[in-house]
């Protein structure tokens, strides 16, 4: 196995501690100095790998320290090169670990202390200091570094949420969009189709109701893919209820009757609010067309405990509702409950089909 090469500022480190050694040893006049700048450059020359193996350096760099302390007694700056590996040990590992080799190295150093060193109390104190230090230290650089991984994944995990809400919002809008679009087209060309007796003409209105029901189920399929997809979307669609009369026009040239009955008492609705009624009226409307065999629907729009009330009700055989694995009703749900709100849909009493969605103004 190839020893992997030092970084290029853990070079630096190794022989700064190994000039301090030597220094230590001219400084109190050892009798030792040819030996001591080898046996200190072999001391610290583990500290050029300290961020890539911690706790190898710290054994390798005490082994060495312990030799040089025996023949030049660098008393006063082993114990800061020590502080070098320990504080890698505990910036690199965990906090269990970092106990555990504190500990070990703090009772190491005690012992050493007490056998090689005069004024025992002040040394024992001033080297654990030293090796507490160099511990929280390491500890607290562990801890921030954690903290941004964490935060910088959070950020992530929103932005992917992000984008599947939007992906979401595409896929409501579209279908809510471009069904309604299709459904009007396909209801006119059924009924034009009954009225006309002309066979050129039933045949081209047949076609019509043939490639738009076709595009109905490409259009469901499209947006099953869509709600797989990991593309970046669009800015959604900004209609809201102010639009509602485009609805209900375009629901009355579809061959059904439909009126509306708005009661805001003043309040104002709020632009997300507005939004996702305008589509939850337009999927109950799309719904009525395609599904409920009905003549009539009924919208009404009420202001109740800060709440917008929605309601469409039609005169249909109670089946106003898409199959249950459509995206339809499930995104009139997503949208009432995107704003803290909620919808429901069924059968009434006297056949019909009824949809609430109740949405919150604040």
């Amino acid at each position: 196995m190839r020893l992997a090469r030092p970084r290029p500022w853990e070079i630096p480190i190794a022989l700064a501690g190994a000039a301090a050694l030597v220094g230590d040893a001219i400084y109190r006049g050892s009798g030792a100095i040819a030996f001591a700048i080898p046996l200190a450059l072999l001391a610290c020359a583990p500290l050029a790998w300290s961020a890539r193996a911690p706790l190898p350096v710290l054994l390798a760099t005490t082994a060495g320290l312990l030799v040089c302390l025996a023949v030049f007694q660098p008393y006063d700056t082993a114990i800061f090169v020590l502080a070098v590996p320990l504080f890698s040990v505990a910036s690199l590992g965990d906090r269990r670990r970092s106990v555990i080799v504190g500990a070990a190295t703090a009772a190491f150093v005690v012992v050493v202390v007490v056998v090689i060193a005069d004024n025992v109390a002040i040394n024992t104190a001033i080297r654990l200091g030293v090796v507490f230090a160099a511990v929280v230290l390491g500890d607290t650089v562990r801890s921030r570094r954690e903290l941004r991984i964490a935060k910088r994944e959070e950020r992530e995990q929103e932005s992917l949420r992000r984008i599947a809400d939007e992906r979401l919002r595409i896929a409501r809008d579209l279908h809510d969009t471009v069904a309604h679009a299709l459904v009007a087209i396909n209801v006119r060309a059924g009924v034009a189709a009954h009225l006309h007796a002309s066979e050129g003409l039933d045949d081209a209105l047949r076609d019509i109701m043939s490639v738009s029901a076709d595009a109905l189920d490409d259009l469901r399929t499209t947006l099953g893919l869509l709600r797989e997809s990991d593309d970046a979307a669009p800015t959604a669609p900004t209609l809201d209820l102010a639009a509602m009369t485009q609805l209900l026009d375009r629901a009355k040239a579809g061959g059904l009757d439909a009126d509306a009955d708005v009661q805001l008492n003043g309040h104002t609705i709020p632009i997300a609010v507005g939004q996702a009624g305008y589509r939850i009226v337009q999927e109950a409307l799309t719904n009525v067309m395609r599904h409920a065999s009905a003549t009539h629907a009924h919208v009404t729009l009420r202001i109740e405990a800060d709440s917008l009330h929605i309601d469409v009700t039609d005169d249909g055989a109670g089946t106003g509702t898409p199959a249950t694995d459509g995206h339809g009703l499930r995104g009139m749900g997503e949208r009432a409950a995107a704003l803290g709100g909620e919808m429901s849909a069924g059968a009434t009493d006297d056949g019909g089909w009824h949809v609430h969605a109740r949405l919150p103004l604040r």
